[in-house]
Order: structure tokens, then C-alpha cells, then sequence
């Protein structure tokens, strides 16, 4: 019976020491990543302390506020890199990205930006919004806290 304790102690110390230090699930509110995450769908995130910036990444971040916002939201454009959106394509270094986890809004524009060291630029999949309606743009890496792996929809 102490056997059995000690292994469950320590079975639920190392899934805690997992959750804080390594795999975040976190569980998405609202509907700025749809199609690709909808409300109330679990995200495998994987703890990062030096984000290293990857085209495409879904990230979770913290804004600086004393209590920190947390966000999701996919990395369009690196250090070193310029970003425009024209008629709802987005468009890095002057080449168009394909984003194929989502549709186009044509209303969608932005004037050229470069993406400065130590920051990477970021909008949601929902592109069925206003563009001013939504949180997006340049995010220091510093602020980044995770990078997501896989994510769990609780209905289909």
C-alpha cells in the first residue's frame, strides 16, 4: 500500500512538474483562430524559453499587462522580414503566402511593415472579421511563452 502511494506521488509530481515546465493545455476562448481552433477546443502547447520563429507557428503569448492577456495566434512574418496585406492576401517580402487554413478577406489591407529583431508579426485564421477588429501585429518573442504541438476538439 506505501508502495503504491509513493508511485502515485510521484506519478502526479512529474505531471505536474510536465504541465508547468514543458506541455501547457490550453483550452481556446473565442473565435479568432477558426477554422483551424474553435472555442473550447484543447491546445497541446509546448513550453518555449527562447522562441526561435517559425512561418506558420501557432503560438500563445502574453501581453506585458500586470495580469498578463494570453493570445493564440499564427506567426506570418519573422525577424528581418516585411509584411503587407493586400486585398486580404498576405504578403511577405514582397511574395504572397499561401495560407491554406484559411479564406481571404478582400477587405483586409496593411501598409508595408518590417518585422524588427526580437519580434514577429501575428493575426488569427478568422479572417471573416474587419482587420481593426482583431488583435494582431508585431509581438516581441520575449513574450512568447509556447508553440503549439497538436490541439483536441471536443465535438466534431
Amino acid at each position: 500500500m506505501r508502495k503504491a502511494l509513493w508511485i502515485l506521488a510521484l506519478l502526479i509530481g512529474a505531471g505536474v512538474l510536465t504541465v508547468k515546465f514543458i506541455i501547457a493545455p490550453t483550452v481556446v476562448v473565442g473565435d479568432s483562430m477558426l477554422p483551424t481552433l474553435r472555442p473550447w477546443d484543447v491546445c497541446w502547447m509546448r513550453r518555449v524559453s527562447n522562441y526561435a520563429p517559425q512561418h506558420g507557428d501557432v503560438i500563445m503569448f502574453r501581453t506585458a499587462d500586470d495580469p498578463p492577456l494570453r493570445f493564440i495566434k499564427r506567426v506570418v512574418a519573422v525577424p528581418g522580414e516585411t509584411i503587407a496585406i493586400r486585398s486580404g492576401r498576405v504578403v511577405v517580402n514582397q511574395q504572397p503566402v499561401p495560407e491554406p487554413y484559411t479564406t481571404p478577406n478582400p477587405t483586409w489591407e496593411l501598409t508595408l511593415t518590417n518585422v524588427p529583431a526580437g519580434r514577429v508579426y501575428v493575426i488569427g485564421d478568422n479572417r471573416e472579421v474587419p482587420l481593426d477588429l482583431t488583435v494582431q501585429g508585431l509581438v516581441a518573442t520575449r513574450l512568447v511563452e509556447a508553440r503549439m504541438v497538436s490541439a483536441w476538439r471536443w465535438k466534431k
